[in-house]
């Protein structure tokens, strides 16, 4: 049981938290909803909402994060980690 304690502490002492940049790990992000000029896009239309998101990026001189869990919404599509 000491050994198993001893070992436990031994390896959590090895780690480091990681380092916080100015704003890091505060910062929340909005999802980026896009549609096709005001109107919904189709399913089907993911290629045409993947460029309008990047342009709406781009504008506002950040990146898309693209995730796995983006998704078509009721004729939006949702990226749900936004802007970076």
């Amino acid at each position: 049981m000491r050994a198993a304690l001893s070992l436990t502490l031994a390896l959590g002492a090895c780690v480091q938290p990681a380092p916080q940049g100015a704003g890091q790990g505060t910062a929340v992000r909005e999802p980026l909803r896009v549609t096709n000029n005001g109107q919904p896009f189709r399913l089907y239309e993911g290629a045409a909402a993947r460029r309008v998101a990047d342009a709406t990026c781009a504008a506002q001189g950040r990146r898309l994060r693209p995730s796995i869990y983006d998704r078509f919404d009721a004729g939006a599509w949702v990226y749900v980690e936004g802007c970076a």
